[in-house]
């Protein structure tokens, strides 16, 4: 070829260049190209294996809601089976309770009515019955459950057995001291118990105390004739005739064995009663008392 001049072979330097150029540039691009291409098929596995990892991740993890979700409901069915469980034993001792209260009020109630009965027959015995035989309606009275009554029946009940106490129990402590003046000691013994019995005020008790005492003594029961004695000592320390009420009882004493007793009661009357009538009786026992206490220290 011929020889191209300057400005052409410039050209062509230039053309040949960039020629050169551009095939590299083509080279490079296509390397780079599969370099990409390298790195989008690594996150393309990278991305399968993310997706498989978050599949895995995204199953656990609705196996554990889903676990937690079935353990949740059995935790709440169990409370809620043993509150249910709970208010039914609640329910039941409630039934029971109340089963129970039903019953004790029944059982009250028939003894309220009972009681009531009673006191209405208590009643009609001490103000139908002639005479004496009202007192019956008194004995009953103390059978009766008087804390079941009401107010009104059981004070109406009590006045009348207190009037009638008076009305009865007078009329049989008069028939008593009559038989006691007329020396029938039996009749004295049986109205003066009977009058005793009926509960009288602590006053008469007393005096019909010595009256039944002495008519002991005169009977010569001396072992029932302590109890009566010893209450009119004991109930009233002025009355005139208690020195010669411990007389008998110092004697009953003694002929019922108790020695002591005697004594001490002679020693006492001895001291309270110097002047008394009876007062020889009291020394001498004393003096019986000190002979036999002298008579073993002899030998």
């Amino acid at each position: 070829m011929a020889e191209l001049s300057p400005e052409l072979q410039k050209v062509f330097d230039e053309l040949r260049r960039e020629v050169i150029e551009s095939r590299n540039m083509t080279i490079k691009t296509d390397n780079a190209l599969k370099s990409l291409h390298a790195e989008l098929k690594n996150v393309s596995s990278h991305q399968e294996a993310f997706q498989r990892r978050t599949w895995f991740s995204n199953g656990a993890a609705y196996m554990l809601f889903v676990g937690l979700a079935v353990a949740g409901a059995v935790l709440v069915s169990g409370a809620r089976a043993a509150a249910a469980n709970a208010e039914r034993e609640r329910l039941e001792k409630q039934v029971l309770e109340l089963n129970t209260t039903i019953e004790k009020l029944r059982a009250d109630a028939s003894a309220t009515l009972a009681a009531d009965q009673s006191a209405l027959q208590v009643y009609k015995q001490m103000t139908t019955l002639p005479g004496d035989e009202r007192l019956k309606g008194v004995d009953a009275l103390a059978r009766v459950d008087q804390a079941r009554l009401s107010p009104f029946a059981r004070l109406a009940l009590q006045e009348r057995s207190v009037l009638l106490r008076k009305e009865i129990g007078g009329a049989v402590l008069e028939k008593g001291r009559t038989a006691f003046r007329r020396s029938d000691w039996a009749e004295a013994i049986t109205q003066l118990s009977r009058y005793l019995s009926m509960d009288p005020p602590e006053e008469d008790a007393v005096d019909a105390s010595f009256y039944l005492g002495n008519a002991y003594f005169q009977s010569r029961k001396y072992a029932e004739a302590v109890e009566p004695l010893s209450r009119f000592i004991d109930g009233d320390k002025k009355a005139r005739l208690r020195d010669f009420a411990m007389l008998m009882l110092m004697q009953s004493h003694d002929m019922t064995g108790n020695k002591d007793k005697a004594v001490a009661l002679a020693r006492e009357a001895q001291s309270l009663y110097p002047g008394s009538e009876f007062r020889g009786q009291f020394n001498a026992r004393l003096s019986r008392s000190n002979t036999s206490q002298s008579a073993p220290a002899a030998q």
